[in-house]
């Protein structure tokens, strides 16, 4: 009877357990997926697009192609293409300067430099092209370069730019693809095909470490070139798609184009209609897209876009009550323009939506400079659920020449703070320029201090004296490697850039219900200006929020 129990018992443990289990082959849970390298870096994939229409002109969508490595083997594009790479092409057509010919491509120090300083993303593709008698000879030597800076790798860095450092075993001329057209027109020097997709050419690589009096002497470019300067190409490229990346991911954009690839030189007016009040009411950000490109998309940028840094403004039209002579131009955005490259902006200007918020028919200004450029502006309005939006706006103060009489007739303003006030902040445009003593205002400190209900705010501009000061500001929009003196850090500004807002937020020295005093004074070192010391372009506000 015992033995009976016992055997029934087993069979009913035994389906017991058995129940809990399955009995489908590989019970071991599938291992998560190693997230890809896009994916780790929080970049967009992108597929290749294998459709076209495909071109051969800056910001065409670049077709796919393939070439001979050095090692034997093939390498082609779309096969390497994961939406966040950027291919960097680059031949051995720049020289170093005026008085040495000798190619960048001749340093393995600058070529240690490129790879150190790289965003990961890239991959370079060199290409010879001033002598196809010495072209193996040069692939060669290349080719060693690029062994020897391996060769100072650790194992997991070589392991990775090994693959990502090319050496193409085709001369330009027989390359026999669009790759050639493109290097035997206007990117001699090369290009690069950026995470969009789209050919973007190069610019100048002189390196502001190098200076050379010799070539001062001779009344050349006094800046030996660079190969590693390349890098700011990629960086710049991260940058753009990025950008690019934040736009498309923005939910219920309301999008006002004022000119769309419109050639325009000097001051230029047009009509705009906005969205009628109770729409415009429902907004809490605007951003402004600002486009100048080289007049001609088919041509070149060196050569074909402005060779100087102006300032460039956007205005609204105030219209006044006594006619044309009490109207006001409010300034909206500014910008840098570049030395001889096209450039592209996106920059804050919220608080206009104080100045639109009847909608309807407006008039903008747009000033180009004197340089003519390919001009695309748009207002892009959203709601970004801020929880506040701006509701007044009082104009402060403007700039002017900047010296003993800077802050002369500057007297405190005050100004009534709403009762259901949110945020309230001071935001300028600040910006220094001209050679005067001391190099002021554009390579001068210039202080500028608000003072909010007894509590100070200063701006100051600790780029002033950093040689790189603007290389820093790539990753800010700065478009690099122009035909200028770019890298320089400057006076609240850089060429080719927006100018960013100054802003602050002044909320907790502001009593909701009550009033604000509100001063201001322009220093240098702490104290009055000196005679001439250049001049200050800028608009300032307070600005209450909701």
């Amino acid at each position: 009877m015992r033995f009976l129990i016992t055997a029934l018992a087993f069979p009913i443990a035994l389906i017991t357990v058995l129940a809990g289990c399955s009995l489908e082959p590989n019970e071991d849970p599938e291992p998560e997926a190693e997230p890809s390298f896009c994916e780790q870096h929080g970049w967009t994939e992108r597929p290749f697009n294998r459709e076209g229409p495909y071109g051969e002109f800056r910001h065409s969508l670049a077709e796919s192609f393939k070439v001979e490595l050095h090692d034997g083997s093939e390498w082609k594009l779309r096969d390497h293409w994961s939406g966040c790479e950027t291919v960097a092409i680059v031949t051995n057509r720049m020289r170093v300067s005026a008085l040495d010919s000798s190619s960048t491509w001749e340093s393995t120090e600058d070529l240690a430099a490129l790879v150190a300083g790289s965003p990961r993303n890239a991959y370079y593709l060199f290409i010879t092209a001033s002598s196809s008698a010495s072209a193996q000879a040069h692939q060669d030597d290349m080719q060693a370069r690029i062994e020897e800076v391996l060769d100072d790798l650790d194992d997991e860095d070589r392991a990775w730019w090994e693959p990502r450092l090319l050496v193409v075993a085709e001369f330009v001329d027989d390359l026999d693809n669009w790759v050639e057209r493109v290097l035997d027109d206007d990117a001699g020097t090369g290009f690069l095909i950026d995470r969009l997709q789209q050919i973007r050419l190069y610019g100048n690589f002189a390196d502001v470490t190098r200076y050379d009096p010799a070539l001062a002497n001779a009344d050349a470019w006094p800046w030996r070139a660079n190969l590693a300067y390349v890098t700011h190409e990629v960086r710049a490229s991260n940058f753009r798609s990025d950008r690019q990346d934040r736009l498309d991911a923005q939910q219920d954009v309301t999008i006002v184009t004022a000119w769309e690839q419109e050639v325009l030189q000097g001051n230029t007016d047009t009509e705009v209609v906005f969205p009628d009040a109770g729409v415009m009411g429902e907004f809490d950000t605007l951003e402004i897209d600002l486009t100048m490109d080289c007049p001609d998309p088919e041509q070149g940028e060196s050569g074909h876009c402005g060779a100087w840094d102006y300032l460039s403004y956007i205005y609204l039209l105030e219209e006044g009550d006594a006619g044309e002579e009490d109207d006001t131009w409010m300034e909206m955005a500014r910008f840098i323009t570049t030395y001889h490259r096209e450039g592209r902006y996106v920059v804050d200007a919220t608080p206009m939506l104080v100045y639109l918020a009847q909608g309807g028919a407006r008039t903008i200004r747009f000033d180009a400079s004197s340089q003519s450029y390919l001009t695309t502006i748009d207002f892009r309005f959203r709601n970004a659920d801020k929880g506040y939006a701006p509701s007044d706006a009082t104009y402060l103060w403007g700039g002017r020449n900047f010296n003993e009489a800077y802050n002369t007739d500057r007297e405190a303003i005050t100004v009534d703070i709403p009762a259901d006030a949110s945020r309230v902040e001071v935001r300028a445009l600040i910006t220094g320029h001209g050679m005067a003593d001391g190099n002021c205002a554009e390579f001068c400190n210039h202080q500028h201090e608000f003072t909010v209900g007894g509590e100070t705010w200063l701006k100051d501009h600790p780029a002033i004296g950093n040689d790189t000061g603007c290389i820093d500001e790539i990753e800010n929009g700065m478009t690099p490697n122009q035909g200028g003196t770019w890298w320089y850090g400057r006076g609240g500004w850089c060429p080719g850039q927006q100018v960013e807002p100054t802003i602050f937020d002044v909320t907790a020295a502001v009593e909701p219900g009550g009033s604000a005093e509100v001063s201001y004074r322009g220093l240098l070192g702490g104290n009055t200006p000196p005679p001439n010391s250049g001049n200050i372009r800028m608009s300032s506000w307070l600005v209450v929020y909701r």
